[in-house]
Protein backbone atom coordinates (compact mmCIF):
# COMPACT_ATOMS: atom_id res chain seq x y z
CA UNK A 1 0.00 0.00 0.00
CA UNK A 2 1.30 3.42 -0.79
CA UNK A 3 1.93 5.44 2.25
CA UNK A 4 -0.18 8.78 1.86
CA UNK A 5 2.05 12.52 1.43
CA UNK A 6 1.78 14.54 3.94
CA UNK A 7 1.94 18.23 3.78
CA UNK A 8 2.27 20.87 6.53
CA UNK A 9 0.17 23.11 6.31
CA UNK A 10 0.76 26.15 8.62
CA UNK A 11 -1.46 27.21 11.37
CA UNK A 12 -2.49 30.48 9.98
CA UNK A 13 -4.05 28.52 6.73
CA UNK A 14 -5.78 26.11 8.96
CA UNK A 15 -9.47 25.89 9.44
CA UNK A 16 -11.40 25.43 12.61
CA UNK A 17 -14.71 24.84 14.17
CA UNK A 18 -16.50 27.14 16.76
CA UNK A 19 -19.40 25.65 18.20
CA UNK A 20 -20.79 27.54 21.09
CA UNK A 21 -23.86 27.10 23.59
CA UNK A 22 -24.25 30.52 25.21
CA UNK A 23 -26.45 30.25 28.40
CA UNK A 24 -28.90 33.50 28.86
CA UNK A 25 -31.35 34.92 30.86
CA UNK A 26 -34.76 33.45 30.35
CA UNK A 27 -36.74 35.17 27.59
CA UNK A 28 -34.06 37.65 26.23
CA UNK A 29 -33.72 35.59 22.81
CA UNK A 30 -34.86 38.27 21.17
CA UNK A 31 -32.51 41.16 22.17
CA UNK A 32 -29.58 38.49 21.62
CA UNK A 33 -30.63 38.03 18.19
CA UNK A 34 -31.12 41.80 17.62
CA UNK A 35 -27.36 41.97 19.27
CA UNK A 36 -26.17 39.66 16.73
CA UNK A 37 -28.09 41.03 13.69
CA UNK A 38 -26.49 44.01 14.54
CA UNK A 39 -22.75 42.51 14.42
CA UNK A 40 -23.23 41.60 10.91
CA UNK A 41 -24.58 44.60 10.00
CA UNK A 42 -21.28 46.73 11.92
CA UNK A 43 -18.83 43.90 9.56
CA UNK A 44 -20.80 45.58 6.71
CA UNK A 45 -20.32 48.99 7.75
CA UNK A 46 -16.71 48.49 8.70
CA UNK A 47 -15.74 46.88 5.43
CA UNK A 48 -15.48 50.13 4.08
CA UNK A 49 -12.13 50.65 5.26
CA UNK A 50 -10.63 47.68 4.27
CA UNK A 51 -12.71 44.10 3.64
CA UNK A 52 -12.58 42.14 7.14
CA UNK A 53 -13.37 39.20 6.06
CA UNK A 54 -9.21 38.47 5.47
CA UNK A 55 -8.66 39.07 8.94
CA UNK A 56 -12.02 37.66 10.41
CA UNK A 57 -11.33 34.69 8.06
CA UNK A 58 -15.09 33.00 8.41
CA UNK A 59 -15.90 30.77 5.75
CA UNK A 60 -19.40 30.79 7.08
CA UNK A 61 -21.66 31.42 10.29
CA UNK A 62 -25.09 30.55 12.08
CA UNK A 63 -26.83 31.86 15.12
CA UNK A 64 -29.81 29.79 16.47
CA UNK A 65 -31.72 30.83 19.41
CA UNK A 66 -33.12 27.74 21.59
CA UNK A 67 -35.91 28.04 24.33
CA UNK A 68 -35.53 26.99 27.89
CA UNK A 69 -37.52 23.66 27.97
CA UNK A 70 -38.80 23.68 24.08
CA UNK A 71 -37.26 20.94 21.78
CA UNK A 72 -35.70 21.87 18.37
CA UNK A 73 -38.83 22.33 15.39
CA UNK A 74 -39.10 20.55 12.78
CA UNK A 75 -37.33 17.20 13.38
CA UNK A 76 -38.42 14.22 15.43
CA UNK A 77 -35.78 13.79 17.95
CA UNK A 78 -34.36 16.80 20.95
CA UNK A 79 -31.76 18.64 19.21
CA UNK A 80 -30.22 21.37 21.09
CA UNK A 81 -31.35 21.78 24.90
CA UNK A 82 -31.11 24.79 26.65
CA UNK A 83 -29.93 24.20 30.81
CA UNK A 84 -32.79 24.37 32.35
CA UNK A 85 -34.20 27.36 33.35
CA UNK A 86 -32.01 29.40 31.08
CA UNK A 87 -32.31 29.77 27.02
CA UNK A 88 -29.70 28.84 24.97
CA UNK A 89 -27.77 31.02 21.85
CA UNK A 90 -26.39 28.64 19.29
CA UNK A 91 -23.76 30.12 17.49
CA UNK A 92 -21.70 28.27 14.43
CA UNK A 93 -18.87 29.14 12.14
CA UNK A 94 -15.40 27.72 10.32
CA UNK A 95 -12.63 29.91 10.12
CA UNK A 96 -8.89 30.11 9.75
CA UNK A 97 -6.03 30.57 12.14
CA UNK A 98 -6.10 30.78 15.63
CA UNK A 99 -8.47 30.83 17.66
CA UNK A 100 -8.17 34.17 19.78
CA UNK A 101 -6.95 35.94 16.38
CA UNK A 102 -9.76 35.21 14.74
CA UNK A 103 -11.99 36.91 17.93
CA UNK A 104 -9.84 39.67 18.15
CA UNK A 105 -9.92 40.46 14.64
CA UNK A 106 -13.35 41.50 15.40
CA UNK A 107 -11.87 44.08 18.30
CA UNK A 108 -11.40 46.78 15.61
CA UNK A 109 -15.10 47.21 14.53
CA UNK A 110 -16.33 49.46 17.43
CA UNK A 111 -20.34 48.57 16.81
CA UNK A 112 -18.84 44.36 17.07
CA UNK A 113 -17.53 45.47 20.01
CA UNK A 114 -20.69 47.12 21.79
CA UNK A 115 -22.30 44.00 20.45
CA UNK A 116 -20.59 41.28 21.84
CA UNK A 117 -20.28 44.11 25.10
CA UNK A 118 -24.02 43.93 25.24
CA UNK A 119 -24.15 40.20 25.03
CA UNK A 120 -22.16 39.77 27.95
CA UNK A 121 -25.26 41.39 30.36
CA UNK A 122 -27.71 38.61 28.60
CA UNK A 123 -25.24 35.84 29.99
CA UNK A 124 -26.66 33.50 32.83
CA UNK A 125 -23.97 31.41 34.30
CA UNK A 126 -25.66 31.02 37.55
CA UNK A 127 -26.05 27.55 38.93
CA UNK A 128 -23.99 26.33 36.11
CA UNK A 129 -21.86 23.23 38.14
CA UNK A 130 -18.31 23.49 38.11
CA UNK A 131 -18.88 27.51 36.60
CA UNK A 132 -18.59 30.88 38.60
CA UNK A 133 -20.77 33.36 37.85
CA UNK A 134 -18.72 35.61 38.85
CA UNK A 135 -15.05 34.80 38.58
CA UNK A 136 -12.45 36.26 36.56
CA UNK A 137 -13.53 34.67 33.18
CA UNK A 138 -17.14 35.14 33.82
CA UNK A 139 -19.70 37.29 31.90
CA UNK A 140 -20.46 39.13 35.06
CA UNK A 141 -16.88 40.04 35.29
CA UNK A 142 -16.14 40.89 31.76
CA UNK A 143 -19.02 43.50 31.76
CA UNK A 144 -18.12 44.81 34.93
CA UNK A 145 -14.48 45.48 34.02
CA UNK A 146 -15.06 47.42 31.23
CA UNK A 147 -16.31 45.02 27.94
CA UNK A 148 -14.59 42.33 25.76
CA UNK A 149 -11.84 43.85 24.52
CA UNK A 150 -10.57 45.52 27.68
CA UNK A 151 -10.91 41.67 29.18
CA UNK A 152 -9.71 39.52 25.76
CA UNK A 153 -7.95 37.18 27.68
CA UNK A 154 -11.14 36.69 30.19
CA UNK A 155 -13.46 36.67 26.62
CA UNK A 156 -11.06 34.03 25.19
CA UNK A 157 -11.56 31.61 28.01
CA UNK A 158 -15.72 32.42 28.68
CA UNK A 159 -16.07 31.42 24.86
CA UNK A 160 -13.83 28.24 25.19
CA UNK A 161 -16.29 27.43 28.31
CA UNK A 162 -19.00 27.13 26.08
CA UNK A 163 -17.17 25.93 22.83
CA UNK A 164 -17.83 22.42 21.55
CA UNK A 165 -15.49 23.00 18.83
CA UNK A 166 -11.76 22.52 19.69
CA UNK A 167 -9.10 25.14 18.35
CA UNK A 168 -6.56 22.08 18.26
CA UNK A 169 -8.63 20.22 15.75
CA UNK A 170 -8.35 21.33 12.68
CA UNK A 171 -10.10 20.34 9.21
CA UNK A 172 -8.58 17.51 7.68
CA UNK A 173 -7.38 16.18 10.87
CA UNK A 174 -8.37 12.84 11.98
CA UNK A 175 -9.09 11.07 15.76
CA UNK A 176 -10.71 14.15 17.27
CA UNK A 177 -14.45 14.27 19.49
CA UNK A 178 -15.92 14.98 16.10
CA UNK A 179 -15.55 14.30 12.27
CA UNK A 180 -14.58 17.73 10.83
CA UNK A 181 -13.68 17.30 7.46
CA UNK A 182 -12.98 19.96 4.48
CA UNK A 183 -12.16 19.68 0.77
CA UNK A 184 -10.13 22.20 0.26
CA UNK A 185 -7.90 22.22 3.53
CA UNK A 186 -5.46 25.25 3.46
CA UNK A 187 -7.81 27.20 1.65
CA UNK A 188 -7.99 30.45 3.57
CA UNK A 189 -10.94 33.26 3.06
CA UNK A 190 -7.93 35.56 2.02
CA UNK A 191 -6.85 33.10 -0.44
CA UNK A 192 -9.80 32.97 -1.93
CA UNK A 193 -10.80 36.14 -1.88
CA UNK A 194 -6.93 36.81 -3.13
CA UNK A 195 -6.45 34.08 -5.87
CA UNK A 196 -10.17 33.38 -7.07
CA UNK A 197 -10.53 34.61 -11.03
CA UNK A 198 -13.19 37.43 -10.54
CA UNK A 199 -13.20 37.29 -7.07
CA UNK A 200 -14.37 40.73 -6.61
CA UNK A 201 -17.22 39.96 -8.72
CA UNK A 202 -18.29 36.49 -7.89
CA UNK A 203 -18.10 37.97 -3.70
CA UNK A 204 -18.10 41.19 -4.07
CA UNK A 205 -16.74 43.24 -0.96
CA UNK A 206 -19.42 43.76 2.23
CA UNK A 207 -20.71 47.27 1.47
CA UNK A 208 -21.74 46.16 -2.34
CA UNK A 209 -23.67 42.97 -0.90
CA UNK A 210 -26.83 43.56 -0.33
CA UNK A 211 -28.74 40.95 -0.79
CA UNK A 212 -28.94 37.52 -3.15
CA UNK A 213 -31.88 36.23 -5.28
CA UNK A 214 -32.17 32.64 -5.59
CA UNK A 215 -34.68 30.70 -7.00
CA UNK A 216 -36.28 28.48 -4.46
CA UNK A 217 -34.50 25.01 -3.94
CA UNK A 218 -37.02 21.52 -3.66
CA UNK A 219 -37.14 19.43 -1.13
CA UNK A 220 -36.32 15.75 -1.71
CA UNK A 221 -40.30 13.92 -2.08
CA UNK A 222 -40.27 11.42 0.81
CA UNK A 223 -43.49 10.58 0.46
Amino acid sequence: MTTPQVTTVPITDQQHLLFLFIPLKKGMLGEAMAHAESIKEAKLEAAASGDPRKTTGVHFFTIYPQKDGQATPGIPVPGFQSFPGKDVLVVMSIYDGQFDAYISAFFDIQKVVDGLNGLMYLMDESNIPGVDPDGKTSANYIAKMGGVKQNAQAFYCLLMRYNFGDPVYSAGDQGGKYVFGTNFPGLTVAKIIDNYPNADTLWPAPPAVTSFNFPAAQKPSCK
